[in-house]
């Protein structure tokens, strides 16, 4: 079923472009994370998350809330792979393909986008080796359905591989965190319980990893650098702009030191028989 939209808004999309995803706040996402990435890390961390999955040239990949095309760009040119990313915020698809214009033919022709809602698509059986998803899931609330489809569209021996925000697994959480993820129309769950919905899917050799000290490490890099380009920054933004990055980086911070918010990682493949 496609996402429920919140209250004020027709659709789940205008959600999202009208909101988190404008034009002007995923410029400034790039401006941190690097151009053509909206995702913790950027290409650094990207790299290091691929390079476990065997990727080779011909493999199929689909992309889950590709963003601006980041990820798509990099395994097309550095593996070989074909990618189909696939988004719902209609700001982050009209850059992505921008990008990919402006691409070398050896990456521009083996990367598609398409405008959609992932939890109302569907694709034939088996189309996919790869299934890779990065700080994006946490805007659906059926996680159940969406991995059952993930299973259905991953080859035999396919693997999915995914980063994104959890809560921590403790009995109470705080009045800002909870607020951020109301504001935010967040669907978190718990690093274990992410893995308990993975295994119930039917993927086995599940990984389910806080990895929450990485997460606070790449966040306080990024906003160290923010600090130092603060005169660049500045010539292409406002100084209402940077407040807003840099306390926004330091609530992710001070959420995961205490608790609050986690960075889950997770990978799980489809049995072979």
């Amino acid at each position: 079923m496609p996402q429920q939209p919140p209250e004020g808004h027709h659709d789940f999309q205008a959600f999202l472009d009208g909101n988190q995803y404008t034009e002007s706040s995923i410029r400034r996402y790039e401006f941190i994370f690097g151009k053509t990435y909206v995702s913790t890390g950027g290409e650094e961390t990207t790299a290091r998350i691929l390079e476990s999955l065997g990727l080779k040239e011909g493999d199929r990949v689909l992309d889950v809330g590709c963003g601006i095309g980041g990820s798509a760009f990099y395994m097309a040119r550095k593996y070989g792979v074909t990618v189909h990313g696939v988004d719902l915020s209609s700001n982050m698809i009209s850059l992505a393909q921008k990008y990919q214009a402006e691409m070398e033919e050896n990456v521009k022709d083996k990367v598609t986008f398409e405008l959609s809602d992932i939890t109302h698509h569907d694709f034939q059986l088996s189309s996919f080796d790869v299934i890779y998803s990065r700080d994006a899931i946490l805007h659906i609330a059926d996680k159940n359905l969406l991995f059952g489809k993930f299973f259905k569209w991953l080859k035999p021996g396919g693997k999915v591989v995914i980063t994104d925000y959890c809560h921590g697994d403790k009995e109470k959480h705080s009045d800002p965190f909870k607020a951020y993820v109301q504001q935010r129309h967040y669907h978190l769950l718990s690093v274990p319980e992410y893995g308990r919905i993975l295994h119930r899917a039917g993927f086995n050799q599940v990984v389910a990893e806080d990895r929450s000290p990485q997460f606070i490490e790449i966040l306080e890099q990024e906003l160290s650098r923010l600090q130092e380009q603060k005169e660049n920054f500045l010539k292409e933004f406002t100084e209402a702009d940077y407040q807003t990055l840099v306390e926004g980086w330091n609530a992710k911070i001070f959420r995961c030191k205490k608790g609050d918010q986690v960075w889950g990682f997770f990978k799980g493949t489809k049995p072979a028989q």
